[in-house]
C-alpha cells in the first residue's frame, strides 16, 4: 500500500510514461506528415495535439489517479481515535 505522499510522487512518473507512449505514436505520424512538405506537417501536428494528445490526457488523468487511490491507503477510514482539530462523530447530538 501507498502513503498519499507516495501516491502523489508516483502519479508523475506514471503520467509520463503513458504520455511518451502516446508522443512515439504521434511522433511517427508527424514523420510521414514531413515527407508531404513542412505545411502539411504543421496542420498534422495541430490535429493530433486536439484530437489525441488532449482527450488522451482527459482520460489518463483521471485513470491515473484512481488506480493510485485504489493503492492509497487511507489512514482516516481505518483510524477509531480522529487525530487533532478533527471533529469526533457523533459528538454533541
Amino acid at each position: 500500500m501507498l502513503t498519499p505522499r507516495q501516491a502523489r510522487f508516483a502519479f508523475l512518473p506514471l503520467m509520463l510514461v503513458a504520455m511518451s507512449a502516446l508522443i512515439g505514436l504521434a511522433v511517427v505520424v508527424f514523420r510521414q506528415g514531413l515527407s508531404q512538405g513542412p505545411e502539411e506537417a504543421w496542420m498534422l501536428a495541430w490535429v493530433l495535439a486536439f484530437t489525441i494528445a488532449l482527450p488522451a490526457a482527459m482520460l489518463l488523468m483521471p485513470t491515473i489517479s484512481a488506480v493510485l487511490a485504489h493503492y492509497t491507503r487511507d489512514d482516516k477510514r481505518h483510524a477509531i481515535i480522529p487525530r487533532v482539530g478533527e471533529k469526533v462523530p457523533g459528538a454533541g447530538q
